[in-house]
């Protein structure tokens, strides 16, 4: 039997995420937790005193194999006034003889009932969190032996880990931007040294890997920035960048 609090408060929290093709636009999402069958059963038993929970859950695995068969056959089965499931085929079919095809590949697809509907328009729900769509750089590592040390040597190589990194479009880049006195990445960007595309031997959303650029100085500080104007294939309206935390140093 698996446990699970009987007064659970509302798991309904929203995750806003920028829409890149529209400004001042956000994508909501219900980040998914699943219940379990095992868990409903433990509700259901909580819930009423004295029923039997294995009865139960035997009854459910005989509604589910009838559920399937019934699917199965190619009927849409109502699903205890929930939700509606029916099979759809898969993809659509280019013939010139159309009526004498065979028609394979199939997949689920549900819709759901006025019911549930009805009780979905009562929630509401907080934000939980704005997720940037900026890359962000966890870690910078030296390939050549793993070193985490906030060092990078001259003329070598450097590895970004993180999110979102993967740099393309127009405006695309990686730069090298100098510490000021006050510790922070300076906003003269005629100082701002970039990487060669040539130089980039790595470009994937999780990681970076590229050669430094030959105009860094040693005993130097450096912020890293990315920059990149594209999104799984389109081209964005507005560049958006992520920059290093903490600045590195390049040594001799």
């Amino acid at each position: 039997m698996i446990n699970i609090d009987t007064k659970r408060k509302t798991n309904f929290a929203v995750t806003l995420t920028p829409c890149y093709f529209r400004e001042h636009t956000y994508i909501a999402r219900v980040p998914r937790k699943m219940i379990t069958t095992d868990q409903i059963l433990d509700l259901v038993a909580a819930h009423n005193q004295g029923i039997d929970r294995y009865q139960v859950g035997h009854a459910m695995e005989l509604l589910k194999k009838e559920i399937l068969e019934q699917a199965e056959l190619g009927f849409a089965v109502d699903i205890m006034e929930i939700c509606k499931l029916y099979i759809a085929p898969c993809n659509g079919i280019k013939s010139l003889t159309p009526e004498a095809e065979i028609i394979t590949g199939f997949e689920a697809r549900f819709c759901a009932n006025e019911q549930l509907n009805e009780k979905l328009k009562t929630i509401s729900a907080s934000v939980t969190s704005v997720i940037t769509p900026s890359p962000q750089i966890s870690q910078i590592e030296n390939p050549l032996d793993g070193t985490k040390d906030k060092t990078l040597k001259a003329t070598f190589s450097a590895r970004l880990i993180g999110k979102k990194l993967k740099v393309g479009g127009a405006e695309s880049g990686i730069w090298f931007v100098p510490e000021t006195e006050n510790n922070e990445p300076t906003e003269d960007e005629s100082t701002w040294i970039k990487v060669p595309e040539e130089f980039i031997t790595r470009n994937t959303s999780k990681m970076l890997e590229f050669h430094l650029p030959r105009l860094l100085t040693a005993g130097k500080k450096y912020f890293i920035q990315i920059c990149t104007s594209e999104r799984s294939g389109y081209e964005l309206k507005t560049p958006i960048t992520g920059i290093s935390k903490i600045p590195i140093t390049i040594e001799e």
